[in-house]
């Protein structure tokens, strides 16, 4: 396929896409393209956010588009708080009916944004999480782990869509403390220290069990998608324990991961899981399996291009 992209080719989903032998040409998010990249594109891969800022202009994209059979693709990851949107400008998107393909990782506000949508969920990046050095029989070693439950994510206290991230954890390590379990929780907020890849990998591999709480899209009404982190927990073989998300039931095998809905039953599952390391050990290797084979950018590429497919047979009855 010949594919428009307004994303660059480091750009994960772009990336795979590339790597599966497809075509892609970067464009300006406000430029239109050119009548000969037009003449042979399959899709265009849109950002509605800034786009949505420029309305003409997306007239005009749109109009350019449908008059060459190429269906506009957006793909949200940010639902259903969509950052770079005024809720005023929500009120645009749907009359100007640019959206052929809605994409994403939540379908709560998908009336917003078009007619039809598609659950396309996160995925890991395997380019950045993956074994490494590590083996999944390796990871069964008990002495190789340092601390029973880490966090990774932004816990900046002053950052209002984090507090009750912030709030929770801090509650967290109250109850840790009293019971004897080990933690660590480390803040990737923007000022902080960098970290590399493979410190984050070794992070992952040397803890018992690895939290997901709370997710900057959860402001101010809590996401129904699964955070890109939980794809990468599992791609680097640890153990996931992440507070409950509607989409979660469809994405992950319920046997392969620990869900919680309140702090009691996050603690009662930790102290459960620490003390079946095997059980544990079972689930994540479960995991990782599922999401090697079926949530990767390699999947996800696969995934779009199926559905454009599909669209175009759609729109050629």
């Amino acid at each position: 396929m010949h594919i428009l992209s307004v994303f660059r080719t480091d750009h994960p989903l772009v990336r795979a896409l590339a790597e599966a032998g497809h075509e892609i040409v970067v464009v300006g998010e406000l430029d239109l393209p050119s009548g000969e990249q037009l003449s042979n594109a399959s899709f265009y891969l849109g950002d509605i956010f800034p786009q949505i800022k420029a309305p003409f202009i997306l007239a005009r994209l749109k109009g350019l588009l449908s008059a060459h059979g190429i269906p506009y693709i957006v793909w949200n990851r940010d639902s259903p708080w969509n950052c770079a949107i005024k809720p005023w400008r929500k009120l645009m998107i749907r009359p100007l009916r640019a959206i052929d393909i809605y994409l994403a990782h939540s379908l709560q506000d998908q009336k917003c944004f078009a007619r039809d949508a598609e659950y396309f969920p996160n995925a890991a990046d395997t380019h950045l999480y993956h074994l490494g050095s590590r083996s999944l029989i390796s990871l069964r070693d008990r002495q190789s782990y340092k601390t029973d439950v880490t966090f990774v994510g932004t816990l900046s206290p002053g950052f209002r869509r984090v507090r009750k991230r912030v709030e929770f954890l801090v509650a967290l390590a109250g109850r840790f403390k009293a019971l004897g379990i080990s933690w660590q929780f480390l803040d990737t907020s923007v000022g902080t220290a960098a970290r590399t890849t493979a410190e984050n990998i070794e992070f992952v591999q040397q803890s018992r069990i690895n939290l997901s709480v709370g997710a900057v899209c959860d402001y101010p009404e809590k996401s129904w998608g699964l955070p890109e982190r939980c794809f990468g927990i599992a791609a680097a073989g640890g153990f996931l324990a992440c507070d409950d998300r509607k989409h979660a039931a469809q994405t992950l095998p319920a046997n392969s991961w620990a869900g919680f809905a309140s702090i009691d039953e996050c603690v009662e599952k930790i102290r459960f899981h620490l003390a079946q390391f095997d059980l544990s050990r079972d689930m994540a290797e479960s995991l990782h399996s599922h999401v090697i084979q079926n949530h990767t950018y390699v999947a996800r590429a696969t995934q779009l291009v199926e559905i454009v497919q599909s669209w175009k047979l759609r729109a050629v009855s």
